[in-house]
């Protein structure tokens, strides 16, 4: 079993229909395009739970209704929760929104119903991702849900998208690209092609 794939923490309960923008997270940091997990973690869920940074640690799980992270697939509050090592468990979440989560390297169970009936706010959990088996520590009660989708599951176990893809060119240097190429890439400079010209007729 791979640790990356189990969380421990507090719950933090929400309900149906939470937006990523102006929900998870404010819009203005979308558009900012805002991707540094320190400036956006003080502001996770500020829209809707002003408090929720201040009480929120490593490892704590979102639990929510219907329709969880609705709207434009804005990734900065997933970038936030993955660098907190949270996980979510929803009753539903649209499908970019989940491919969002996913390449961040934030867990991700869905169909698991109205979660008001096994768990409150700040009772402590454990998910384990892989096989959907969620523990509610505090009231000694056992749930089991629909278990991240097996072609998932590494991703998420290597971090994301760009874990998977730094574990895949650590296996495979060949395809690295070349030092003096990564470093006009990361300039910012704009590269010019010139058109390749026709061979002429004899």
């Amino acid at each position: 079993m791979n640790p990356g794939l189990v969380r421990r923490g507090r719950a933090h309960v929400f309900g149906h229909g939470i937006p990523l923008d102006e929900g998870v997270m404010a819009f203005k940091y979308a558009i900012g395009r805002i991707t540094d997990p320190a400036e956006l973690i003080p502001h996770l869920f500020e829209p809707i739970d002003p408090g929720f940074a201040a009480r929120v640690q490593r490892g704590d799980l979102v639990i929510a209704g219907a329709d969880f992270g609705c709207g434009k697939p804005h990734i900065q509050g997933f970038i936030a929760m993955a660098a907190l090592g949270m996980g979510v468990l929803c009753e539903s979440m649209p499908y970019k929104a989940m491919r969002g989560a996913i390449s961040k390297g934030l867990p991700v169970l869905t169909g698991c119903g109205d979660p008001s009936h096994w768990v409150g706010n700040g009772d402590e959990v454990e998910i384990n991702f892989a096989t959907g088996e969620a523990s509610n520590v505090s009231r000694g009660t056992t749930m089991r849900f629909p278990a991240m989708a097996p072609v998932l599951q590494p991703i998420i176990a290597q971090g994301g998208a760009d874990g998977q893809l730094a574990a895949w060119l650590a296996k495979h240097p060949d395809q690295r690209v070349a030092d003096g190429v990564a470093s006009v890439l990361a300039s910012g400079s704009p590269l010019r092609f010139q058109p390749r010209r026709a061979a002429q007729a004899g």
